[in-house]
């Protein structure tokens, strides 16, 4: 291409990507088989939609999060209904304040109240409270990327 600049090459390098991209989704083949990606990691949610998520500081199957935490990261009522289907161990643990909290694979689950409505994923890979924060695949584990959460989230600060 004569005349182009670096600033337009790369303008025209992030089209073609951009089409790239769209093809591989299926953007309008009706006709050929094209290989889908791999699929990340499904997160567990409970029976309303909201993400499940576990907290990296949580020990021995033990809660770390009390008092303002909790306010923030809702423990799951142990006995909530989870998607995925959950495929490791579901118990429960005594909370300091007497109540039960929903175990999967050892680890207690959270919600997190900046999740406003179902699907939403705000509070992955956040580090609060001591801890990071993840979203918790079907077998019990922590989701540790963070491409899978969408912008416009909270993303910062302590609570």
């Amino acid at each position: 291409m004569t005349g182009t600049t670096p600033r337009t090459f790369g303008l025209l390098t992030a089209l073609a990507a951009a089409g790239l991209f769209a093809a591989a989704c299926g953007g309008g083949n009706s006709g050929g088989t094209t290989a889908a990606p791999p699929a990340a990691p499904t997160h567990l949610t409970d029976s309303k939609g909201d993400t499940i998520y576990l907290f990296a500081a949580d020990h021995n199957g033990q809660s770390a999060c009390a008092a303002s935490c909790a306010s923030y990261w809702p423990p799951v009522a142990a006995g909530t209904p989870l998607t995925g289907p959950a495929q490791g161990s579901i118990g429960a643990i005594t909370r300091p304040d007497g109540s039960k909290q929903e175990t999967l694979g050892g680890h207690p689950l959270y919600r997190y109240i900046g999740d406003k409505s179902a699907g939403q994923t705000n509070g992955q890979g956040l580090n609060l409270n001591g801890g990071l924060w993840w979203m918790v695949a079907s077998d019990g584990t922590a989701i540790t990327t963070t491409s899978s959460a969408p912008a416009g989230g909270y993303g910062g600060g302590s609570y």
